[in-house]
């Protein structure tokens, strides 16, 4: 993840004036400690012997990161409603890996790796003739299995993955035996769902229930300014580090048997005192 770590490290040079707030700066401390300390567990950036399932999860991972990025980033800057779309992404993200890493056994991997095929099909079967001879000459191999028409049945099985709505995977993640009996492990994500991805899914919809997010705030200086409620940062901050803790502590145990658990229980205890300080919880 040698890309995603270069960046990140260049985002405390630019991250907004919310830091200036102590809790949203432990966090963003927790933050990135939380990526320090899984990368240093694996032995670095640059992994040489992974096995294909790690490495798989070594790009979820790199997904993960970058997306955390760029949410910290906005949200520094106030740039609430943009972060609120990236920390829904992050919710889901943390949901299918949590759900990946509970598994008992390979079958929920089996439909997850079937539903790229399901969808590279789907899109590059809806490409116009002229789109695919572009994509053709920059260099890109369509082979026959990408725009076949699928039987009933083989669609069916390639698209299990999608057949459980994120909701009901999350509830069934807060039921499975997690990776260890830490605090940590013990967060739950059902009942997430509703507050973070339900509610910041307006921002992606474009829907009017984004409109009633936005108000006239006052400034410092005593001007208004339509906005949404300062606030937000400091919450999006706490959800992104929440986020971040559960995915690098469950892939360093379920897939690189890695275990860390003190580490990030630590730094679970720290988030949570963050948290009450943010929340006047």
């Amino acid at each position: 993840m040698a890309d995603s770590s270069q960046s990140r490290a260049q985002v405390p040079n630019h991250l907004g004036p919310y830091l200036q707030h102590p809790p949203v700066a432990e966090i963003e401390k927790i933050l990135s400690q939380c990526f320090d300390d899984f990368h240093e567990a694996l032995g670095g950036h640059l992994q040489l012997e992974e096995t294909p399932r790690q490495h798989l999860f070594t790009r979820l991972l790199y997904i993960s990161e970058t997306t955390s990025v760029s949410a910290r980033l906005s949200a520094s800057w106030a740039l609430s409603l943009p972060a609120m779309s990236l920390i829904r992404d992050r919710y889901e993200q943390t949901v299918r890996l949590s759900w990946l890493a509970r598994q008992p056994d390979h079958a929920e991997m089996v439909k997850y790796i079937g539903s790229y095929y399901a969808k590279a099909n789907k899109i590059f079967r809806n490409l116009t003739s002229s789109q695919r001879e572009e994509l053709e000459n920059s260099g890109v191999t369509i082979e026959d299995w990408m725009v076949d028409i699928p039987t009933k049945k083989q669609k069916g099985y390639l698209e299990r993955w999608n057949s459980l709505p994120l909701s009901d995977m999350a509830d069934k993640r807060d039921k499975l035996q997690p990776p260890s009996s830490t605090a940590l492990d013990r967060q739950t994500l059902g009942d997430l769902y509703a507050p973070i991805y339900q509610q910041f899914s307006s921002v992606t919809h474009f829907d009017a229930y984004a409109l009633n997010m936005i108000g006239l705030h006052k400034t410092p200086s005593d001007q208004l300014v339509l906005a949404p409620d300062p606030s937000w940062p400091a919450v999006l901050f706490m959800y992104d580090a929440l986020f971040s803790l559960i995915q690098c502590h469950e892939s360093l145990l379920a897939f690189y048997d890695i275990d860390c658990a003190n580490k990030f229980d630590d730094l679970f205890r720290r988030w949570h005192e963050a948290s009450k300080r943010l929340t006047g919880g």
